[in-house]
């Protein structure tokens, strides 16, 4: 009876231990091909930009890859601790809903530090030329491409419109950098594109009209081609 209870103890461990096992591979696995992922992102920003220090593009690259992992971290820390928060504290909205916004600013906080010591590292080796191209690689040109709609849209703009768009404009890209996903940063576009027009339409703009126009002016042209 002992050697069973010994034998069965013996394959419970060998069990327990196999199963850890595979678990731990799976995860290095799963970390392996995200370290494959956001290299490969950082990898196509600095082969955009222009080097004649390869171990400089190196660094710009890792620091590329380290503030997506760094983003990637803290997302998933924060979403365990509110799920955990929600648990706990379900039967005390108050409470709970209390504990929910000092964890998301807590993060913001450890984001923003974040933020600086990016560009810190950054500015240590390239130029702030440089360093915009690295922010709109990160956050996929949106900046250029939704300030030069605004101008092919309303060619009427004044000089301080287009100054206050572009303003604007790079505030969203500011925030979109340490966005954790491509959504989040659209979003932060979305946001200031929204605050854009409401300042056009209180300077006498009509942008259903102006929109309506520059439709007419991209499928004339789309025709022309043909």
């Amino acid at each position: 009876m002992k050697v069973t209870k010994n034998i069965t103890a013996l394959l419970l461990l060998f069990l327990c231990t196999g199963l850890l096992s595979g678990m731990q591979a799976q995860e290095a696995s799963q970390d392996d091909e995200y370290t494959r992922v956001i290299t490969g992102r950082a990898n196509k920003i600095v082969d955009a930009m222009t080097f004649y220090d390869a171990d400089k593009k190196i660094v710009v690259r890792d620091a590329i890859v380290e503030h997506y992992r760094f983003l990637n971290d803290a997302e998933e820390a924060r979403n365990a601790d509110v799920a955990k928060i929600r648990e706990t504290y379900a039967k005390n909205k108050e409470l709970r809903d209390a504990k929910i916004d000092l964890r998301k600013a807590e993060q913001e906080i450890e984001i923003r530090d974040q933020h600086f010591a990016f560009y810190a590292k950054l500015r240590s080796v390239i130029s702030e030329e440089q360093i915009d191209q690295v922010k709109d690689g990160l956050t996929y040109g949106v900046l250029d491409v939704t300030y030069f709609s605004f101008l092919d849209m309303i060619p009427s703009l004044k000089k301080e419109e287009k100054e206050q768009i572009y303003i604007w404009l790079m505030e969203a890209r500011e925030h979109a950098i340490d966005g954790g996903s491509s959504r989040e940063k659209h979003g932060w576009f979305g946001k200031y594109k929204g605050k854009i027009n409401n300042y056009l339409s209180q300077r006498g703009y009509d942008l259903q009209e102006e929109r309506r126009q520059w439709e007419e002016r991209l499928e004339k042209a789309k025709d022309e081609t043909k």
